[in-house]
């Protein structure tokens, strides 16, 4: 039983690697929400913004007798006031008698300052400072207003007041009119003494009566001298003009968010479509999925090789490819299998469909016999046989008209034109029941006689998941490859793949990884490292040893001992 998929810590370079991975659903993310402000921008209707700017200015606090009262008031909460006041109702009425209409405007105070701005917005540049100063305009003819009725009414009380006043010092003669007369004080004693005492009270009382008087006439004569200067407590500082330029839509600032919202949502979406995507996309994902297996080998990607459904050898139509020297690379590995345990019989499979292992096993049989090997490729897909697709060769005689007697197995394999050393043995006839026919010992029988005949026997067989095919052949042969595709292949299906391998012992010596990209894990460096100069076009290195040296030198060993 294979452990699960062992969650790793990621790093840095994981993150970088998603990134690279998904340049194209970032890029593509950028350029749409990019479009789509552009293209609001341009259909946005242009609109136009014109500020006045208005100095508030504090009120008389001082009282009608002139004396001032000392009243703190807070700066901000009266900028804060005024500012309530322009959008009151008596201001846009004032607003609607100038210009005929009231639109909202924005009133923001400047700073720590006692300057509020009047902001008005249109479609039409001269209409927004037309606004913007009626606003104004309106606003101060208000206070000004304000003043006046204010004053207006000081006046008229302190003018209620003066008017008493005289009545009273009017009033002040009859208070002494019902006295008795002081005809002499020594005949009218009494009466004299409360006629002077009386008369004494009342020039007391009409000094004070009079001294009020002008006090008041004073205050009222400095109201009247004030309702003539009176301003409001407001002035216009600077006026509106008709803007030149429109303050929407601004194309430049939209298409710099644009880019960065992009960017993020695009790094975020990269992100999103990375944690759903359970396919392989590189060798440590490989090894994650099926802990303990080691990778012995990974094929870059083919540029040029737009169809899978097209059958091609890589090894043979471009031997100095990259692919092509992963293949020998491929080749090496599984050979170094040989050095504990005799290899002959290699069983290439994979987890489903279309992840190709018959692709890999062709260009893996060319590696074997350029290297000097007898090679054997055999193909035991007897349900979508394609090995005989890839070297143009005739399914008619194969495998099934062996094992049934029809054929000669010397009649049956066909050499490859060029290659002295690679036979191929296509799958011949479909079968009714190809796992039934697998597991029969003619099967056994067959496998056994070819790997008599050859240093290297390599077996297509159908994907493991599918069908049983594959298990019933991994019990026939001495090791058996196991090969993924990087993006299609998931992690889940490969990880089911080995599990059932190991549950009926099969020999699963690794694991090969199709299709890797630069971004996967597969390095530039090999298009320019491996090339005529550097690999010899019979597949050996330029060490002078090849690559089926280490096989031979053990089997002559073997030999020799014998």
């Amino acid at each position: 039983m294979l452990p699960q998929e062992a969650a790793a810590e990621p790093d840095l370079r994981d993150y970088l690697q998603v990134l690279r991975r998904r340049k194209s659903t970032i890029a593509l993310s950028v350029l749409v929400v990019l479009a789509v402000a552009l293209i609001v921008s341009f259909l946005q209707t242009p609109r136009y913004a014109a500020t006045a700017k208005v100095l508030l200015k504090s009120r008389n606090n001082q009282s009608v007798f002139g004396t001032e009262s000392q009243v703190y008031v807070d700066p901000a909460r009266s900028v804060e006031t005024e500012i309530e006041v322009i959008g009151t109702e008596p201001v846009q009425e004032l607003v609607k008698k100038k210009i005929g209409s009231a639109p909202p405007v924005q009133v923001r105070p400047v700073g720590q300052t006692d300057l509020v701005t009047i902001r008005a917005e249109s479609t039409d540049a001269s209409r927004t400072a037309v606004i913007a100063n009626a606003y104004a305009a309106a606003y101060i003819e208000f206070r000004r207003s304000q003043a006046l009725d204010e004053l207006t009414q000081a006046g008229e009380q302190i003018q209620s007041k003066i008017t008493d006043l005289q009545k009273q010092i009017d009033n002040l003669a009859s208070t002494t009119a019902n006295l008795p007369a002081c005809v002499d004080t020594r005949a009218t004693p009494e009466a004299c003494a409360q006629r002077s005492a009386a008369d004494a009270t009342v020039a007391q009382r009409r000094t004070t009566l009079f001294s009020q008087l002008g006090l008041f006439q004073q205050r009222l004569d400095q109201l009247q001298v004030d309702s003539t200067v009176a301003g409001g407590g407001a002035s216009l500082v600077t006026p509106a003009s008709t803007p030149a330029d429109p303050f929407q839509p601004t194309p430049r600032r939209n298409a710099v968010l644009a880019v960065v919202l992009g960017l993020l949502f695009g790094v975020a979406l990269a992100f999103l479509v990375e944690y759903l995507d359970d396919s392989i996309k590189g060798k440590e994902d490989l090894e994650r999925a099926v802990p303990g297996l080691s990778v012995v080998g990974m094929i870059p990607q083919i540029p040029d090789w737009k169809s899978k459904e097209t059958s091609r050898v890589v090894s043979l139509t471009d031997s100095t490819s990259p692919a092509a020297e992963a293949y020998r690379i491929l080749r090496t590995s599984i050979q170094f299998l040989g050095i504990d345990q005799q290899v002959r019989l290699i069983q290439v499979t994979s987890a489903s469909a279309q992840e190709g292992k018959t692709t890999t096993l062709a260009n893996l049989a060319v590696a074997f016999a350029r290297s000097g090997l007898r090679t054997v490729a055999v193909c035991c897909d007897l349900r979508r046989p394609r090995l005989h697709s890839f070297f143009g060769m005739d399914n008619a005689v194969g495998f099934t008209s062996v094992l049934l007697g029809n054929v000669a197995l010397s009649k049956a394999l066909q050499p490859v034109p060029g290659l002295d050393r690679l036979l191929i043995l296509a799958s011949g006839p479909l079968p009714p029941n190809p796992a039934e026919l697998l597991s029969s010992g003619r099967t056994v029988e067959l496998l056994r006689n070819l790997a008599s005949q050859a240093d290297i026997v390599l077996i297509d067989s159908p994907p493991v998941l599918p069908v049983t095919d594959s298990l019933v052949l991994s019990q026939r042969v001495d090791a058996t490859v196991l090969v993924s595709a990087a993006g299609t292949t998931t992690r889940k299906a490969v990880h089911r793949a080995a599990e059932m391998l190991q549950q009926v012992s099969a020999p699963l010596v690794g694991a090969v990884l199709n299709g890797v990209t630069e971004d996967s894990g597969y390095g530039s460096y090999a298009s320019r490292y491996y090339t005529s100069a550097n690999v010899s076009t019979n597949g050996s290195g330029t060490n002078g040893y090849g690559a089926g040296g280490l096989l031979k030198r053990r089997r002559n060993k073997e030999k020799r001992t014998a």
